[in-house]
């Protein structure tokens, strides 16, 4: 066998040169193999028995009907030396060129996301024919995925295929092909016993085997990191972002990863199920009760007229400015290494989500709301609107110091721009000693009048979690008189029963303000 880096003018090259494909991983034993979703039309369950056929090819085992069209199938165990396998099995559907045919698969290890410069094209010696084409590395957990030739498959001798006479969902749109605008392609997933759908374009890979690290970040919102791509990435409970209660401890895990504007997120969930084509028709809208008003909640898709799962929206998932927040603390495992964020300010903050408003027996006017906030030590435990914080940064190796006593301890640089570094708690009238191994920087950008932006650092000496609030001090924007903890309002984090009040920081206002000297 031998191996050649990527060819642009394979005839499988034009395809994928151009951008990153998406393909879906399967397993066949010890050995991984994956097809482009454009072939992949979907997942099936492996029946107790097979239809004959009149045939006889390398590998073939019959064929199974899918809802009537009779579809050959064919065992790569058999062509590769592997004993048969004891547990269930699934059937993947392959189409490609108008041609379709089963292959049998012990376990979906999900989707991939691959550029096209990371295929190495593969070719074997001597007369047996080639199953795959090309091999690349799967970035999640460096596993080497082979990926088949569904074409050499096809041509295998006496190998029958049925001519694909129904509709197709074609996941990823390439040059020539038009997608079946009545048809989608999903992935199907299990978290406990709800089951979750997501369209697979929404999906950035797929993690086979997930260990979730305990972080600063871990909190209601985030059960804690997972090393990805060399960086501690949020895991964040699907079940309780979408309102419906939260997944059970233990059991084994896997990571649907998902991309958003400023870095990634992991959803945790239970398994992922299968890949499937459905019919738009079969995503029904949701009931007007007893489902969660969650607005990362599309619909119900009913599969095979049998289980049912939750349709989650991507689209309204990326949009979101606090799950992006969240995805933008994903701290780099070496300091060294620039975290994977793109630059620009923060999003947008939202108004508090309020349900109604009550007086404190202070005359503090309250305003009961749900927000993401990060809260962190700078002396006394405070809290800040997640949305306003860009990165969490280590602190800075190289620093140009500042001798002065002040708040301004240096400027360093980060992604080619100098950055001032203050110390929030001597801002805020704290004197914290501040130890540079376990402090964080967190960036702030805020937009100045002529239009530009620019980013301040602050020092804080530790984090502690991302916690909802319960509800916020509202009193007008003169009450916010001073950069103090003492006339900072006060925010509930937590739970009615069990939540901390603590100061509010507005680090927006507080950069803004240091800027405009």
């Amino acid at each position: 066998m031998t191996t050649t880096m990527f060819d642009p003018q394979s005839d499988f090259a034009g395809l994928h040169a151009s951008a990153d494909t998406l393909f879906g991983v399967f397993r066949i034993d010890r050995i991984r193999v994956a097809l482009p979703l454009t072939e992949l039309r979907e997942v099936i369950p492996c029946p107790p028995e097979f239809s004959p056929l009149p045939a006889r090819a390398p590998g073939l085992v019959g064929a199974v009907n899918l809802r009537h069209l009779v579809i050959p199938v064919l065992d790569l165990r058999r062509l590769t030396g592997i004993e048969d396998a004891t547990g269930d099995q699934v059937i993947v559907i392959v189409a490609q060129q108008g041609r379709v045919f089963g292959l049998i698969a012990d376990e979906i290890e999900g989707v991939s996301r691959v550029s096209g410069d990371a295929l190495m094209r593969m070719t074997v010696g001597g007369d047996l024919p080639s199953l795959f084409s090309h091999s690349f590395e799967r970035p999640d957990d460096d596993a080497v995925v082979s990926l088949l030739d569904a074409e050499a498959i096809a041509a295998l001798p006496g190998m029958p295929v049925v001519r694909d006479t129904g509709p197709r969902g074609v996941p990823v749109e390439a040059e020539g092909v038009v997608a079946d605008a009545s048809r989608r392609t999903v992935m199907l997933i299990t978290c406990g016993e709800i089951g979750l759908a997501m369209e697979v374009d929404d999906v950035h890979s797929v993690i086979p085997t997930l260990t979730v690290r305990s972080s600063p970040l871990d909190g209601p919102a985030c059960r804690g990191v997972v090393h990805l791509h060399g960086h501690a990435v949020p895991a964040v409970d699907p079940l309780g972002l979408l309102g419906l209660g939260g997944m059970s401890e233990g059991g084994t895990l896997r990571g649907v990863v998902l991309a958003l504007p400023r870095g990634l997120i992991v959803l945790t969930v239970n398994d992922v199920a299968h890949i499937a084509s459905v019919p738009n028709a079969d995503v029904l809208p949701l009931p007007p009760l007893g489902m969660p008003k969650s607005e990362f909640i599309s619909g119900v898709l009913q599969y095979e007229g049998a289980r049912q799962y939750v349709m989650v929206d991507g689209d309204a998932m990326r949009r979101d400015a606090e799950l992006d927040a969240l995805a933008a603390l994903g701290l780099p495992l070496d300091p060294r290494k620039a975290a994977a964020v793109t630059d620009g300010p923060p999003a947008s903050e939202e108004q508090p989500r309020t349900v109604g408003a009550q007086r404190t027996h202070e005359g503090r006017h309250v305003v009961q709301s749900v927000r993401k906030f990060l809260t962190y030590n700078v002396g006394v435990e405070t809290a800040t609107l997640l949305s306003q914080i860009g990165e969490i940064l280590p602190y800075p190796r190289e620093v140009i110091p500042l001798d002065s006593g002040g708040v301004i301890k240096g400027v360093f640089t980060h992604r080619r721009t100098s950055v001032p570094l203050l110390c929030l708690p001597t801002l805020l009238g704290r004197y914290e000693e501040i130890n540079p191994d376990t402090s964080r920087v967190l960036l702030v950008a805020v937009e100045r009048d002529d239009g530009s932006s620019s980013a301040v650092g602050f020092i804080v000496p530790a984090l502690h979690a991302i916690e909802d609030s319960v509800w916020e001090e509202s009193g007008g924007e003169n009450e916010y008189s001073g950069l103090s903890l003492s006339n900072s309002p006060l925010v509930k984090i937590g739970t009615e029963e069990q939540g901390r009040m603590m100061p509010h920081i507005d680090l927006h206002r507080i950069a803004a303000a240091e800027l405009s000297y």
